[in-house]
């Protein structure tokens, strides 16, 4: 089976399915169910397309918590395809039964906590399948303002389309937010949703399965008649399913010929666009009063909570003026006096952004585990660093702020150094302060803001293909990423690594190839369960440099 050539034929029958749907008129009527999509169900239990769900979860999920089962990934890897194939006949002789989310709390920006689903790896699997059939056949039905969790589109788009549409005149904006979206979306909605496109029972019955396999808090298992978990593979997927309907409310109530543009504009009657990004959206309005963008507001309300089984976040939507500025997506967006004299829209940091940099690079590098090595903190602070300046650069205000917060990273890096080793800064500074950044090797040095250049243009998205390569805005793009660096890991074992790399000239010991801090690793000579304790283990004389092709053979070899 060729997965993308199938992608590309749902892609196709679901345009038809769309075009057919549109084309009914008074004279000829036609049923919108009819050429809906068939035996998906299929899929699901087909041997190659459950085998690339599996690879492609494997690889994402790498490092990563594991479920309710605590399965992880490399244990998952230990009979990999008796795994897969058991996983396989459970859907295609319909045992299958997902088990219930891990829930778990992580802080949001503002100080409150977000609830966060993590399946298990076998339901993932599942979900991954799903995604994979459901994504080309609602790809035709998104509406082209939508930009959340969909391929080859991203935030900046988002926020270059708002800079956008200030240009053109647009004046009042509704800042628009939905509450708690992934825990109060209505399944109803969702099931709803997915029958105008698709008839299989089978594979409706499963997305129902998986909607209310509930979630685990402190050991109970908790029932859920509502919602999708945040975390889920195909929750960002199925919320656009459902949010596309108020897109498509708010494009009828738009003119978008030229004849209407021009009718308004002569009668002076109201226009309105709007973008969106996942539950986060802003209404641009033009030529009209507040009284107007006021009963939107309360028509999109109302379109909410009768279609969707969802609320506006009542503290989040805000009517403003583009003059008195917004807030999208971490960006404050505002009218301010150009080179020109002109007011020009300008996209902006926003303060709560340059606020919360300063915590959480004392977070990656201050308050860490007094044991975590040096190394280890300044590749977290770098990630960071290179995280928030990815996002941020296409600011107008970010050259101006760099040497700011390069000035901040440099002083919590060595504030955590002389913590660490219990001396003064003048001596952290005298033997780490290279190339004006903290420098410890060639690979392993604090990231510095002014490396990121400003960017001053972002292409509109492109229209979607599955024939080609898809890529997906993840939030590891977005946000520093740790696990990478082995959360469970020793925290010592990252200083001695980079002692015995220099000593070593960065190569194998054992091979001769050379070598990098990513593609070697620290092999203690003798075993660690040797000596007393891990710092006696960690020695230079018993650290050596070995490629991870030669790590792998000695182990094996033992």
């Amino acid at each position: 089976m060729n997965i993308q050539e199938v992608q590309r034929r749902l892609w196709e029958q679901s345009q038809e399915q769309r075009e057919h749907r549109l084309s009914g008129t008074p004279l000829f009527p036609t049923s919108p169910y009819d050429l809906r999509i068939r035996k998906l169900m299929d899929l699901m239990h087909n041997p190659t397309w459950l085998r690339e769900a599996a690879l492609r979860v494997m690889t994402r999920s790498y490092g990563k918590a594991p479920g309710v089962d605590g399965v992880t990934v490399k244990r998952f890897r230990i009979g990999f395809d008796k795994r897969v194939e058991e996983l396989r006949l459970e859907l295609k002789r319909g045992t299958y039964q997902p088990q219930p989310a891990r829930r778990t709390m992580i802080p949001k920006a503002n100080g409150k906590m977000r609830a966060l689903g993590i399946p298990c790896l076998r339901d993932k699997i599942v979900q991954e399948a799903i995604r994979m059939a459901l994504e080309p056949i609602y790809e035709v039905e998104f509406h082209k303002h939508s930009y959340g969790f969909r391929p080859k589109r991203s935030t900046h788009q988002a926020v270059y389309r708002c800079q956008h549409l200030m240009k053109h005149s647009f004046k009042w904006v509704i800042e628009g937010d939905v509450k708690a979206c992934f825990d109060e979306i209505s399944h109803k909605a969702i099931l709803k949703a997915l029958r105008e496109k698709v008839h299989d029972n089978k594979f409706l019955d499963l997305i129902d399965r998986l909607l209310k396999a509930g979630v685990e808090v402190d050991g109970v298992v908790m029932p859920t008649v509502k919602g999708v978990p945040q975390g889920g593979v195909v929750s960002p997927l199925l919320a656009n399913v459902v949010l596309n309907k108020l897109d498509w409310f708010l494009h009828s109530k738009g003119r978008y010929s030229r004849y209407e543009v021009k009718r308004c504009w002569d009668s002076e009657q109201p226009n309105v666009r709007f973008v969106r990004y996942a539950d986060d959206w802003c209404v641009f309005v033009t030529r009209a009063s507040k009284r107007y963008v006021s009963n939107l507001r309360h028509q999109i309300s109302d379109f909410l909570q009768n279609e969707c089984g969802l609320q506006l976040s009542l503290e989040k939507t805000h009517i403003t003026h583009v003059r008195d500025g917004f807030s999208f997506l971490g960006f404050d967006l505002k009218l301010a006096v150009g080179r020109r004299g002109n007011y020009v829209p300008k996209i902006l940091i926003g303060t709560k952004a340059k606020q919360r940099i300063q915590l959480r690079l004392s977070e990656a590098m201050r308050y860490r585990p007094h044991q975590e090595s040096l190394a280890l903190r300044i590749m977290r602070g770098s990630s960071v660093v290179r995280g928030w300046a990815n996002y941020y650069c296409i600011a107008y205000n970010y050259p101006a702020l760099v040497s700011t917060l390069d000035h901040w990273a440099f002083w919590i890096a060595v504030k955590a150094f002389s913590r660490k080793l219990n001396v003064r800064a003048s001596k952290v500074l005298q033997r780490y302060y290279r190339q004006s950044t903290i420098f410890i090797s060639e690979g392993c040095k604090l990231e510095r803001f002014r490396n990121t250049h400003i960017k001053l243009y972002v292409s509109g998205p492109e229209p979607y293909c599955p024939d080609a390569d898809i890529h997906y805005e993840t939030d590891e793009e977005l946000e520093a990423s740790f696990h990478t660096f082995n959360e469970r890991g020793r925290f010592g074992q990252w200083d001695s690594k980079y002692h015995a790399l220099r000593r070593d000239n960065y190569h194998c010991c054992k091979c001769g190839v050379r070598v990098t801090a990513r593609t070697s690793i620290a092999d203690h000579i003798k075993p660690v369960n040797d000596f007393a304790n891990f710092k006696m283990s960690n020695s230079l004389d018993n650290v050596q440099t070995l490629c991870r092709p030669c790590h792998m053979e000695k182990h094996r070899d033992n």
